[in-house]
């Protein structure tokens, strides 16, 4: 995207904002972005540049549980015994600005784990414990803080990023949880697809989207096979520009390219970006959220 064509969106931004206009439409492209700490610190700048993106799905990574069941955002405190203890106090009145018209924003999702963690092996050892606040039921720790998670982030669905536990039983009865809790259920899989198709087939109707990893460890992955395997179109994701000197990663430009092809080859509903942290870092002209997110609408649509 050039600059006069940045000033032109952000002119009709701010026409949009004035109006009261949504920004979405009908019949628009699946598109979500992972986003770190500018999701939980970055403050209105930053939720104002989700809304006026062309992203549909904002998703909140990652939310780490520790063996006690206290939540984390990333490095920060979030609830501890169903209270909520995080700095930010404001968080909850930010996030609600997502979908308030003018918006591309419909949808909130909260990211549950991540490689190198160990959030799913806590989840495991909390449904199978048998002291006070284990399981799954309402007196659970489990229930009580992804409840109120649910009421802070007005999430619409929990993310299993599960890249080493991948314990069926556990993943299916904390699945089961959540639904009951409103949560609908996507995957984030890179690997492991018959534990994925497994927990899907369990989870049935629950389960609503899968974001394949077509990135780091998911690289190569066909969204066609995934598609296959699991039984729905997978929505699959790649790396923004990052690194030293941004020369790793995606551009808005190859992101167009590759969506292009698996529209035409697996017939994918939508995209997803990884990371809005390096969105940030390596923003330019051309190079903005807008733009990547330009660039599935229109591969996909």
């Amino acid at each position: 995207m050039s600059i006069i064509s940045i000033g032109v969106r952000r002119v009709a931004l701010a026409v949009a904002l004035a109006g009261g206009v949504s920004l979405s439409a009908p019949g628009m492209a699946e598109s979500a972005v992972y986003g770190g700490g500018p999701f939980y610190s970055g403050g209105t700048p930053v939720m104002d540049d989700l809304r006026a993106s062309g992203f549909t799905t904002v998703m909140l990574w990652s939310v780490h549980v520790d063996t006690n069941g206290d939540l984390h955002l990333n490095d920060e405190p979030l609830i501890s015994d169903g209270n909520y203890v995080g700095p930010n106090t404001g968080w909850s009145a930010e996030l609600a600005t997502l979908k308030q018209a003018p918006t591309s924003v419909n949808r909130i999702e909260v990211s549950i784990g991540a490689g190198g963690t160990t959030d799913f092996e806590s989840i495991q050892a909390l449904v199978n414990g048998t002291g006070a606040g284990a399981g799954t039921g309402p007196d659970s720790i489990l229930y009580r803080n992804f409840q109120l998670l649910k009421q802070i982030t007005g999430a619409d669905a929990a993310n299993f990023d599960d890249e080493s536990a991948y314990d069926l039983a556990s993943a299916t009865a904390f699945g089961q949880m959540l639904a009951g809790l409103g949560y609908k259920i996507t995957f984030a899989p890179y690997t492991n697809r018959s534990f994925w198709a497994s927990l899907k087939a369990n989870l049935g109707s629950a389960v609503d989207k899968i974001y394949l990893q077509d990135y780091a460890g998911g690289t190569g992955n066909d969204p066609a096979q995934w598609t296959s395997a699991l039984g729905m179109p997978v929505i699959p994701g790649l790396w923004s520009k990052n690194g030293t000197g941004c020369s790793a990663g995606d551009s808005p430009a190859t992101v167009q390219s590759k969506m292009t092809a698996w529209k035409q080859s697996a017939g994918i509903p939508g995209g997803f970006m990884w990371l809005y942290d390096d969105i940030q870092k390596c923003s330019a002209p051309g190079r903005t959220t807008a733009d990547y997110a330009n660039a599935i609408n229109a591969a996909v649509q």
